[in-house]
């Protein structure tokens, strides 16, 4: 078991003035925040703070904060949340392996010993998400999670040695 890891809320949109009657910029709608010309900016950090404890898978599904939460900075400055600030998915596993070995007789007096082995991987068959989309760019994704760990896994083996 572990926590999830850590990810950035940003956009990569880019800057979109707003201008008053006299040819001022007086605001943004889009992203580029400091107007920099690098659209990877952080938004101000929201009223729910800039850490989120134990949230349940299904808030990774169903979008874990709107992208209308993260409030615009000052048109011409960079944002005040951090980087890595909020954390993913965690992930659960439990891996098995069993196996047996059975002694039988062979030819001339010799014994074959037959191994009958298995491994499941993931054995509860935990839903692990992974890949957080936090680009405040795209409305419809962002705060998803986009992905997810395969599912449960078996193996068998057998092998005789003689």
């Amino acid at each position: 078991m572990q926590t999830g890891q850590p990810f950035t809320v940003y956009t990569t949109a880019s800057f979109n003035p707003v201008f008053d009657s006299s040819g001022n910029v007086v605001g943004n709608t889009g992203g580029d925040y400091n107007a920099d010309g690098s659209n990877f900016d952080v938004p101000n950090v929201p009223s729910f703070g800039n850490h989120l404890v134990a949230q349940p898978r299904k808030a990774f599904l169903n979008g874990l904060f709107p992208a209308s939460a993260f409030p615009t900075p000052v048109p011409g400055t960079e944002g005040n949340l951090g980087r890595n600030t909020y954390d993913g998915p965690g992930y659960n596993n439990v891996d098995f392996t069993f196996e047996k070995f059975f002694h039988t007789p062979w030819f001339f007096g010799e014994k074959m010993q037959i191994e009958a082995k298995g491994e499941v991987t993931n054995l509860f068959n935990h839903a692990n998400l992974w890949g957080m989309n936090s680009d405040l760019s795209n409305p419809t994704l962002f705060g998803h999670s986009t992905n997810q760990f395969p599912a449960r896994y078996l193996q068998l083996h057998l092998r005789a040695s003689f």
